[in-house]
């Protein structure tokens, strides 16, 4: 827990007055103002300056807040630890997915989830593929579903169970020029080039630390960006459907999604067909977790027709 008198401190420090940080912390002022003149002795500074209408840090004492706030930041992460911790320990169950899998079958894979154990709990986190495989290494989640990461460092304890294998579609707003050009089918991916781009999750080089080559996955990435004269880099699929309903840009993603697209007002433009992915799901080669293997068997259950 924090130190009492930095508690004292920081509450004085964020409302700026003495009478309601000591009504805050339910202590009297004179206890409350002692308390702070015995921290500026004990510093040897003033930490404050009083007003007529109430106080103002003076320069040590914007120092020592910084200071106090990254121990009561540091005390959270760490009751935050602690409580997961427990709550692991009692069979929760944590998830990384990209959004378009919790779309197509994740989320129906959960509800027998929650079916088959309604007393436990479950995390679940959103994100590109680099991301949550690096989550996955560090065990802050147990498995995710994406696509197969090429050039994963050999050493990498992590085992991938393939579900099927999807394509690159390119979606666009239903009143788009292109989905009039006549020309459109001779060169795609030149008529495209003139558009923007939506980039949903992208990946980003910090999280290239998973991999063999980093600065091959560096070079990739920059170069990927280079293709459209505009790049909208979204963390979110409703964010980018916005974006993809107001602009005449072109959103990459997967071909799994055409129906789900279309329900949604969008148009697949065109699918690249040369470009195939595996999907499927990560775990740690030894997966000793009764309820991971219970999600993992429903989802292998549910994608045998996708």
């Amino acid at each position: 827990m924090m130190n009492r008198v930095n508690r004292y401190f920081l509450t004085v420090a964020r409302t700026g007055n003495i009478k309601k940080a000591s009504e805050l912390l339910h202590i009297t002022q004179p206890t409350l103002t002692t308390a702070i003149k015995k921290l500026e002795s004990d510093m040897g500074v003033s930490l404050l300056i009083r007003r007529s209408k109430g106080v103002e840090l003076t320069e040590y004492g914007q120092v020592f807040l910084r200071y106090v706030e990254e121990q009561q930041e540091k005390h959270l992460d760490l009751m935050h630890k602690i409580q997961d911790m427990h709550q692991r320990e009692h069979g929760k169950l944590k998830i990384g997915v990209g959004e378009v899998w919790w779309e197509l079958f994740v989320r129906h894979g959960i509800t027998k989830y929650q079916e088959a154990h309604p007393h436990s709990s479950l995390y679940i986190e959103f994100g590109n593929h680099l991301s949550l495989m690096q989550h996955l290494i560090q065990g802050d989640i147990d498995l995710f579903i994406g696509h197969e990461i090429g050039g994963l460092k050999d050493l990498m304890a992590v085992m991938f169970r393939p579900l099927f294998q999807d394509q690159e579609s390119y979606f666009v707003h239903r009143n788009h020029p292109l989905l009039n050009d006549k020309t459109f089918l001779e060169s795609p991916s030149d008529a495209m080039s003139g558009f923007p781009l939506i980039r949903v999750t992208p990946g980003h080089s910090r999280y290239s630390s998973v991999l063999n080559n980093a600065f091959e996955y560096d070079q990739t990435f920059n170069q990927s960006n280079a293709t459209a004269p505009v790049v909208y880099e979204v963390g979110s699929l409703l964010a980018s459907l916005d974006l993809l309903e107001t602009t005449n840009a072109i959103m990459p993603y997967s071909n799994k999604m055409n129906g789900w697209m279309e329900k949604n007002g969008m148009m697949c433009l065109h699918t690249d067909t040369s470009k195939i992915g595996n999907v499927g799901i990560y775990h740690k080669r030894q997966l000793d977790n009764d309820k991971a293997q219970f999600l993992i068997n429903e989802i292998l259950t549910m994608t045998t027709e996708i």
